[in-house]
């Protein structure tokens, strides 16, 4: 293999917009002498036969399906899910390109259980990292009686990100409304202990390949911390006990690249969520660091073994 690496950016046309992460990303890549080319999960076809896959898409050049030949591949989102059956063709089309031999960062099942906040929390839990006291059920009513012990608490999507559809609810009887809502509408109910945070903020940590390369404070004018959402974001010192939690909880996922989001409470530091495919752009007005570069050096570094 040359030093001119193909890089595959793997996202849904559906989503196909001047993302700044998008851009970023090609601009690294250039920068680095190497290529990058649109993978789009919702416009690949797959070819199972005897002794193979083939994997191919039609690209915005010519209207015949043209095989996909990248040596590796950046995994940035699965597109707005519709339907289980859409969810998991396109974790298997991604997989497809693993078993023939791409490497894709992040790892397509890896990606899967650290983007479910049940999923990834449960990972974590179990690795003996601080986590918040979560519950989910399907019952409303047993969520109500876990929504009772708690207190105030904090309702998430299974799968949102930006800080969307998260809602802060006081009392279980205010939660009652909401989760006879989630439950009309055939959703999970996943409800977290509301954590008072220190300083009314939390840490965004990004780790590439099992390295710290810096953080983030984020205070936003609510309690949401979310940069989507309004928040002001300033560099932020990593303690060897932020290091550590961070480090530890992106080796569990079996990541290779993550964005921790860490609260730090009278109790002790917390993770909140982690995110595989985070976005950046908060995290380098902050600091400055451009996270593209690290992201390819990485992924450039693991195909060349």
């Amino acid at each position: 293999m040359g030093d001119f690496i193909k890089i595959g950016l793997i996202r849904p046309y559906e989503m196909e917009y001047n993302n700044q992460d998008i851009v970023d990303l090609g601009n690294a890549a250039r920068s680095l002498g190497h290529g990058l080319v649109d993978i789009y999960v919702d416009k690949l076809g797959i070819y199972v036969h005897k002794g193979g896959i083939g994997i191919s898409q039609i690209s915005s050049t010519s209207k015949a399906p043209e095989d996909i030949d990248i040596d590796g591949g950046l995994l940035r989102h699965l597109g707005m899910i519709k339907d289980y059956e859409q969810f998991s063709a396109r974790i298997w089309s991604v997989r497809a390109m693993e078993q023939n031999g791409t490497y894709v960062m992040n790892n397509v099942m890896a990606w899967l259980g650290a983007s479910d906040k049940l999923a990834s929390l449960a990972i974590l839990a179990k690795s003996n990292i601080p986590v918040p006291e979560t519950f989910l059920s399907e019952d409303m009513y047993r969520a109500y009686r876990a929504a009772q012990s708690m207190g105030e608490m904090v309702a998430k999507p299974l799968r949102g990100a930006m800080g969307f559809g998260v809602m802060k609810l006081d009392d279980a009887d205010m939660a009652m409304n909401a989760f006879s809502y989630f439950s009309n509408l055939n959703k999970p109910i996943y409800i977290q202990k509301f954590l008072e945070k220190k300083d009314a903020g939390d840490y965004r940590i990004i780790v590439v390949g099992g390295q710290v390369i810096g953080a983030e404070f984020r205070k936003g004018s609510t309690w949401k911390s979310s940069v989507a959402q309004g928040a002001k974001v300033s560099k932020a010192d990593v303690t060897d006990e932020m290091e550590e939690i961070a480090i530890n909880a992106t080796a569990a996922l079996k990541l290779d690249y993550a964005g921790i989001d860490l609260a730090q409470t009278d109790d002790g530091y917390f993770i909140l969520e982690a995110n595989p495919t985070m976005s950046w752009q908060g995290f380098r007005k902050a600091t400055g660091i451009d996270v593209a570069q690290v992201l390819v050096k990485h992924l450039v570094s693991k195909i060349k073994g």
